[in-house]
């Protein structure tokens, strides 16, 4: 953790051109940043936080002065602790959304790094191992709890308390299957259960219906494939398909209003 103070009469610009193995949270404190990456292009005010996934690339262009508190945390730490918080291995990297309003953990941190800067050097009851593991812990989770990424729908389900066993045998079943033609009879026989029950499972545990459930899974393939045709020279049509869906028109529709943008949109990389 490092408190920034660059102080520049023309502004500065800083590039990140390779991939790293950390994420880098940056909070502002004043100044403006003007934030260019794949995911488009946005701008961090005082107030806000951006964070740089270890894979962006990430081009930087401050005003004159700027004031941030910088966590660089190694990439395995933060997706380690994210999978202890869902009790499962992540599917992919996780990514969080580049620009968002400070939650409330500016004050903690500026708290911090005064203890930091006591008595002329590291304060003494950081230097207790303990209390530097509790605060990396507590850390951790207010950075993956407060800010928004791809694990935050499955995060905020895990609040609500563990599911039913069934729910996840469903799950499951439907990931297994997510390219086949599936049934609400057909799932909830996989789960052992009705689909009386499975139903109303869903309702309660998930906020949506199993049909809806595969929608937005096939939804959330599509996108990956969406991203990877990019590089591969794939088309809309051909990522759809391999999403399970057939019906472009009604595909298109649907990713728009999940994503806020078209499938070419995300094929292009938001131009």
């Amino acid at each position: 953790m490092n408190s920034v103070i660059l102080k520049s009469s023309d502004g500065f610009r800083i590039i990140k051109d390779s991939t790293t193995q950390f994420y880098s949270f940056q909070f502002v404190t004043a100044g403006t940043c003007e934030l260019s990456g794949a995911f488009g292009s946005a701008t961090a005010n005082p107030g806000d936080v951006f964070i740089i996934d270890p894979n962006d690339f990430t081009r930087e262009m401050w005003s004159d002065n700027c004031e941030q508190f910088v966590l660089r945390i190694e990439r395995e730490l933060v997706e380690k602790a994210m999978g202890a918080e869902l009790g499962k291995e992540l599917d992919g990297a996780l990514v969080f959304e580049p620009v968002m309003r400070d939650p409330g953990l500016t004050p903690w941190i500026q708290h911090i790094s005064d203890l930091q800067r006591a008595e002329g050097g590291e304060s003494a009851i950081l230097s207790d191992k303990r209390v530097a593991r509790s605060l990396e812990r507590t850390l951790l989770t207010m950075l993956l709890t407060g800010l928004r990424h791809s694990e935050s729908d499955d995060l905020q389900r895990q609040t609500l308390g563990a599911s039913p066993y069934y729910i996840r045998r469903a799950e499951n079943y439907i990931r297994r299957n997510l390219l086949d033609d599936m049934t609400i009879d057909g799932i909830a026989e996989a789960a052992g259960v009705s689909a009386r029950s499975l139903f109303y499972g869903f309702k309660r545990w998930r906020g949506d219906t199993p049909m809806s459930y595969i929608r937005d899974a096939r939804l959330d393939l599509a996108r990956k494939e969406l991203e990877k045709a990019r590089v591969t020279g794939g088309t809309v049509s051909g990522s759809a398909m391999n999403a399970g869906f057939s019906n472009f028109s009604q595909f298109a529709k649907v990713y728009k209003a999940r994503f806020g943008e078209t499938p070419s949109a995300t094929l292009l990389g938001g131009n």
